[in-house]
């Protein structure tokens, strides 16, 4: 079914210009959000439910979804609904069948605001490295975002994802499944990382941009680009959510392809050398980190190695690299007191450096990301 055979259908059957306007607007809006929480159910004492009420992420009228549903281009099942102990969130999500008509509701909207995109795209072209680069993939729902508001754990920044393709490169096993409390062995959790991991490319442009759009600096620039075009509906702030909760105090602007696609097309483009000595500072930045993480200089320095065989194209040198690293670590050690000078004799088993306050360790790193954040802002 078309876009035009739906609204068509719609005024045959006597609903309103304004009515079908609203339609467009929500199944736009659906195929940014792919999944929308329409409506939550709070929950009282002894397993009292409250009345339903309206989210602000959804602000049609209940005719919409009883149309979209009688369609079937929506699907409101448990499968989309995040039972929480204080309430209960039910999703919009569309179907296979709505996803077609939904796109065509969008694209005819971005095709109308496509001159307010190009000229709002070049107001903000000190911005255009960090959309280019830093947004973040959903995989459950196929869209990128842009987190709202800024990170401010250095873990959950610098963590898990990159630091496991890492130790898939240079041979870092997991802890033992003591440490872990897992009933897997060594080898099984090995086995894992090396699966899981082992094949996916490590682009450092990409880990910068996407790191330092998590900053203060940048976040509230991001947030001055995307409320215009959230006005028009381009873009959609959304909250975070899993299959067990739901983070109204943690919002997402989700975009779609066809956004990157414009925003592709206008990228103003960065100065190479520019961008080899962003990444070099990131990367410095990145392998203190890894210093903080209990990884020895042997693995930090075999990750280095990692780093640039996978990112040849940038032409980052190894020595430029190292020596920023031992700058870096020699000033934190010296504005801090956290950390002590580089290791220079230890061997590939030895520390890195020692670590004299963990907190205000990881303090400096995040405070030198803002900055790096601040420099990503003038690469354009």
């Amino acid at each position: 079914m078309s876009l035009d055979n739906f609204i068509s259908g719609l005024e045959s059957m006597g609903f309103s210009q304004e009515v079908r306007e609203e339609f467009l607007e929500a199944l736009s809006d659906l195929y940014i959000g792919v999944r929308i929480p329409y409506m939550v159910i709070p929950k009282g004492p002894g397993g009292i439910y409250y009345s339903p009420i309206r989210t602000k992420y959804w602000p049609y009228s209940d005719i919409v979804v009883k149309v979209l549903l009688q369609y079937g281009l929506v699907d409101t099942s448990s499968a989309f609904t995040v039972y929480m102990p204080e309430a209960n969130w039910y999703f919009l999500a569309l179907t296979e069948k709505g996803v077609a008509v939904a796109q065509e509701a969008y694209m005819s909207k971005l095709e109308e605001s496509l001159d307010f995109v190009k000229d709002h795209l070049q107001r903000y072209k000190r911005l255009a490295p960090i959309l280019y680069y830093g947004a973040i993939y959903d995989g459950s729902v196929k869209r990128s975002y842009f987190n709202s508001k800024p990170e401010d754990n250095i873990n959950r920044i610098l963590g898990f994802g990159t630091t496991s393709v890492i130790d898939a490169e240079i041979g870092k096993a997991p802890e033992p499944p003591l440490k872990r409390r897992t009933p897997h062995t060594v080898d099984e959790l090995w086995g894992k990382v090396k699966d899981i991991y082992g094949m996916q490319p490590l682009d450092m442009v990409k880990v910068a941009f996407q790191a330092t759009a998590q900053t203060q600096t940048v976040t509230n620039v991001i947030n001055e680009f995307f409320s215009p075009l959230y006005e028009r509906r381009l873009v959609l702030l959304i909250p975070s959510y899993n299959k067990r909760n739901v983070y109204t105090d943690w919002e997402k602007w989700y975009v779609t392809s066809e956004f990157m696609d414009v925003v592709k097309e206008s990228n103003v483009g960065i100065d190479q050398e520019k961008l080899k000595e962003f990444v070099t500072e990131f990367v410095s930045l990145f392998l203190l980190y890894l210093g903080s993480k209990h990884y020895i200089k042997g693995e930090i320095l075999k990750a280095l190695e990692v780093i640039l065989d996978e990112n040849k194209e940038l032409g980052l040198s190894y020595d430029e690299v190292l020596e920023r690293l031992r700058r870096l670590i020699q000033e934190t050690s010296s504005s801090t007191g956290s950390i002590s000078r580089f290791n220079e004799h230890g061997g590939p088993e030895s520390p890195p450096f020692m670590v004299m306050d963990w907190e205000r360790l990881d303090k400096a790193i995040l405070e030198y990301l803002e900055l790096l954040g601040s420099r990503a802002l003038a690469l354009a």
